[in-house]
């Protein structure tokens, strides 16, 4: 009971001395501050070694739209269907072919027989035809004959050597055989007219049969057409029977390529015709190719889904890239990382996109690692890609920048 009274009465006289009370007037904010604040800055530095940082650099920036698109040909032929005929053969897909070549062979059996069937015809009516000439060349011997022989007769009818009466029948033998000649005569045209027509017979037979053989009607590469819904779509195949009319395959001019790329809505006001882009092929990803933007669509469409084949809630706008270069790994239907170049900064300030946070007022901030004290501090972006952002304002060159946001601010 006294030990406390004790210590009562030296707290008393610690504060009744002058000195002493205005020393703890002194340092009394001190301590408040470190009791208020002393925590939380050694919480957060604490906090911060277990953050990835990054420095803030200065240097060349590169603002561009990465999408996937895949290869197809300016120009190209396309080779259809001629009739609903079995294909018996393909050349392969992928191949180079030269003018003439052969592409399809379609199911032919029933034109070969009916050619050959056309072909007899075509002897039969030429033998009748032989046939009617010569019997029209002997009939004109012997109307010839019977016209010498009929002339001499009315003479020595005169003298009386014959008979009038023999003389009629001579003339009319005579006409008989005029008259027959103009029968074969006539059978001659009846002949050629048959020859004529088993003609045009065999030319249409054998016309038919040629378009059981496809011809490459100049040189290309090879590409198969699809068939079937967006949801079931297969290339052509050997043993399919095609639709008249139906595309079958296409030889495009692998001179000039294009790549169809599906543009996002966010992104349509940022790319405009002629801006330059960077093209790689996913089979060959070390060799970059440029181009250029050719063409825009005005009105979207909602992007398809590569998996369901289905449409999405998203929409697109179909862009087309001009490739610049011709090269023979520039084949259609490959596909494609295209890089639309937006903007190009020589000395920008940037930041690792990771490093920018937004607070409840969408106020883009960073939060800057200093002695180790951190600083939330808001910056002004100028532009980003899908890396880096570029600082117009708040940031200088060096400066430390936590990765994460740290759990005691």
């Amino acid at each position: 009971m006294l030990e406390p009274r004790r210590q009562s009465q030296s707290s008393a006289g610690f504060l009744a001395d002058p000195k002493r009370r205005k020393l703890l007037f002194i340092l009394g904010p001190v301590v408040l501050i470190l009791l208020l604040f002393g925590s939380s800055l050694i919480i957060a530095e604490s906090d911060s070694k277990e953050i990835p940082t990054a420095k803030v650099k200065r240097g060349e920036v590169t603002i561009k739209i990465t999408e996937s698109g895949e290869l197809r040909a300016q120009d190209q032929i396309t080779i259809s269907a001629i009739a609903d005929k079995q294909i018996l053969w393909l050349v392969p897909e992928g191949q180079w072919v030269a003018e003439g070549d052969t592409l399809i062979i379609f199911e032919s059996e029933k034109y070969v027989i009916s050619k050959g069937e056309a072909e007899s015809s075509v002897q039969i009516a030429k033998a009748e035809m032989i046939q009617a000439q010569s019997d029209y060349e002997s009939m004109s011997a012997k109307a010839e004959a019977a016209r010498k022989s009929y002339e001499t007769l009315p003479e020595l009818a005169k003298k009386g050597f014959i008979q009038e009466s023999e003389v009629e029948q001579q003339r009319l033998a005579y006409e008989e055989m005029v008259s027959k000649k103009r029968a074969l005569n006539a059978a001659i045209d009846a002949a050629r007219a048959n020859v004529d027509r088993a003609d045009r017979a065999l030319a249409q037979q054998e016309r038919k049969l040629r378009q059981g053989v496809v011809q490459a009607p100049r040189a290309g590469l090879v590409v198969y057409a699809m068939t079937g819904d967006a949801e079931n779509q297969k290339k052509i195949t050997v043993g399919m029977t095609p639709f008249e009319g139906m595309d079958l395959m296409y030889l495009p001019d692998v001179s000039t390529m294009l790549v169809d790329v599906e543009l996002s809505e966010v992104d349509l006001s940022k790319v405009q015709l002629g801006q330059p882009a960077d093209i790689r092929l996913d089979a060959f990803a070390d060799t970059l190719f440029s181009g250029e933007v050719s063409y825009i669509a005005d009105l979207a469409k909602r992007k398809i889904s590569r998996i369901t084949g289905k449409p999405t809630g998203a929409k697109v706008f179909d862009m087309t890239v001009k490739v610049n270069a011709s090269d023979k790994r520039l084949k259609p239907g490959l596909t494609t990382t295209t890089d639309v170049i937006i903007n190009h900064y020589q000395d920008a300030v940037f930041i690792p996109l990771e490093a920018v946070f937004l607070t409840e007022e969408d106020q883009a901030i960073v939060y800057v690692q200093k002695k180790g004290r951190i600083e939330t501090r808001a910056i002004v972006i100028q532009e980003s890609n899908d890396r880096v952002a570029v600082i117009k304002e708040g940031l200088q060159e060096g400066e430390e920048i936590l990765l994460a946001r740290p759990e005691s601010i």
